[in-house]
């Protein structure tokens, strides 16, 4: 069972790594959102903005993109 949570965690954390790398600051954002809906109302933006590998001022445009484009 530890040895299946360890794998799980350490292919989300190469996923994350990965899309940090590759992906744009508005894709990770939307990835978020779809993986995670229930953490964007439950966590503060400068936490949310640190686990996509953003600063603050760049989540905060991007989220005003994403709900424009809505």
């Amino acid at each position: 069972m530890k040895y299946q949570l360890d794998e799980r965690n350490q292919m989300a954390n190469h996923r994350r790594l990965t899309s940090a790398l590759s992906s744009t600051a508005g894709k990770r954002y939307t990835d978020f959102v779809t993986c995670y809906p229930e953490l964007c109302e439950r966590f503060p933006q400068h936490i949310i903005a640190s686990y996509l590998g953003i600063n603050k001022d760049t989540l905060s445009r991007v989220k005003r993109q994403h709900n424009l484009s809505k």
